[in-house]
């Protein structure tokens, strides 16, 4: 044991420190020779590439390097407190354009809101897809044209970019205090420096249609399902891809490289590695645009360190009413000048703000969603199947739909709707703590009835929670 304790306190090796003397001038170079804006998109656009909070454990690594030392703690209090908004949260407008393979110039390819959430170590992801139509702007069109129809209307980038705030956090119903914007050129790098990365593919894609290099033609693009390794440009054409797919399947895509990114940059030590930790600096530098500064950025590097994988909540905002997210439609071209676009149901954004209000503020109800039954206790038909498909539209996990019946199997009918749950705490006080009481909290929103514990329903599934609709039940959940 003592042995054991003398080594530890010995002076590391020297290679060791040839390593971190090597990797301390690299970094530290780059910062002597950029501006104090460049200084804050270095750091920025490490964060933004590799999953947002992937800049902390290049700091920690760097420090790391000193065998037994832990600055942790010395480089986090060199940060400075982040915007926050009323309900304490961070949020993030994070941009994306095609760079040197795009398929039209200065349009901005993604567009995700991401909010951070400290008490719960929780960060939510939204997605707006390309083709969302703004209207409440100087130069109204589609969401990815905002860049380029406002470009000369703002003497600085800065500006530019603070309309992308507004309009998002608008549809988001947030305060939006950041943004971050990079090319594509950049992703290509950052995932080749990575030596590559992980995606698990949902489905088979064949693209012909995907823009070539020279945006003077085409090439073909296919991928298989299952987990494929991919190498910068083939993890930048996956989630590009919509020619044959869609831009909502895109946006998905995108959410999952950002977290393989992310995995990837975590795992294997890749991130004490001084050459690569460098080269992915040299990438960013030219890259990347961001209000952070660079002490703002020190602070959320803290906020990374504990931050959960579990409590992360990726969602998309489309046109198919009868799944998650699916708020928009597409209304006839000849009122739009011919162009393709989305917006939202009822002509405002009613509906896509209850939905946000559900994954920004009840977010930890999607982390382990429980199983919903809808049941009908009405002698009207179609009342379980109507609140099951607009419940399914808000995310809410309904895996199945019946009749209520008594044990001897005959149709039950109720006057008043009720909301049963099957696993709780009981504490010394007699307080019953329901497990999933952020779920029941949420559907407070939805349905009008008493929560109550209870054992499990004659004939009922396996569902965490019934929901029984009564003759007070109305027959839609929202317009």
């Amino acid at each position: 044991m003592s042995f054991r304790t003398r080594q530890i306190r010995q002076k590391p090796p020297l290679h060791i420190l040839k390593y971190v003397k090597s990797f301390l001038s690299a970094v530290f170079g780059l910062f002597s020779k950029a501006s104090p804006k460049q200084k804050s998109y270095m750091l920025g656009a490490v964060l933004v590439l590799i999953g947002i909070f992937i800049v902390s454990k290049v700091m920690v690594a760097a420090y790391n390097f000193v065998t037994g030392f832990d600055a942790k703690d010395m480089v986090f209090a060199l940060g400075e407190d982040l915007k926050k908004d009323e309900n304490g949260y961070t949020n993030i407008v994070l941009l994306g354009d095609g760079g040197h393979v795009r398929d039209g110039a200065d349009l901005i390819d993604t567009i995700m809101v991401a909010s951070i959430d400290y008490k719960k170590n929780a960060v939510t992801l939204f997605s707006i897809p390309r083709d969302y139509y703004v209207k409440n702007v100087d130069w109204p069109g589609r969401i990815n044209e905002l860049y380029r129809n406002h470009k000369n209307k703002f003497d600085s980038e800065d500006e530019l970019y603070s309309l992308f705030q507004t309009v998002a956090g608008d549809i988001a119903s947030l305060e939006i205090q950041y943004y971050m914007r990079v090319n594509f050129n950049a992703f290509v790098e950052i995932v080749d420096n990575l030596d590559g990365i992980t995606v698990d593919v949902k489905d088979d894609i064949y693209d012909p249609y995907y823009p070539n290099e020279t945006d003077d033609g085409y090439t073909i693009f296919e991928v298989k399902k299952g987990p494929q390794e991919m190498d910068g440009e083939m993890a930048l054409k996956f989630a590009r891809s919509r020619k044959t797919t869609s831009d909502f399947d895109r946006a998905f895509r995108q959410q999952q490289i950002i977290q393989a990114m992310r995995d990837k940059a975590l795992s294997e030590g890749i991130l004490t590695k001084a050459k690569t930790i460098a080269k992915m600096y040299d990438t960013v530098k030219a890259n990347m645009n961001t209000n952070f500064t660079l002490r703002e950025m020190v602070s959320l590097a803290a906020f990374a360190d504990k931050f959960d994988r579990s409590h992360l909540v990726s969602r998309v905002i489309h046109d198919d009413p009868g799944q998650n997210g699916g708020f928009l439609y597409t209304p006839e071209k000849e009122s739009y000048g011919g162009m393709f676009v989305l917006i939202p149901f009822g002509d405002n954004l009613d509906l896509i703000h209850k939905y946000a209000d559900l994954i920004f503020n009840h977010r930890e109800a999607f982390w382990e969603p429980p199983k919903i039954e809808v049941l009908n206790a009405t002698k009207a038909s179609g009342i379980a199947r109507n609140a099951a498909y607009q419940l399914n539209r808000f995310g809410f996990n309904v895996t199945s739909i019946d009749n209520l019946y008594d044990s001897s199997n005959e149709k039950k009918y109720l006057e008043k709707s009720v909301i049963y749950y099957y696993d709780w705490n009981q504490g010394e006080d007699a307080v019953v703590s329901p497990k999933y009481q952020s779920t029941i909290d949420a559907l407070g929103g939805f349905i009008n009835a008493e929560a109550v514990p209870a054992e499990r329903l004659p004939f009922a599934t396996n569902a965490d929670i019934s929901i029984v609709l009564g003759d007070d039940y109305g027959t839609a959940l929202v317009d």
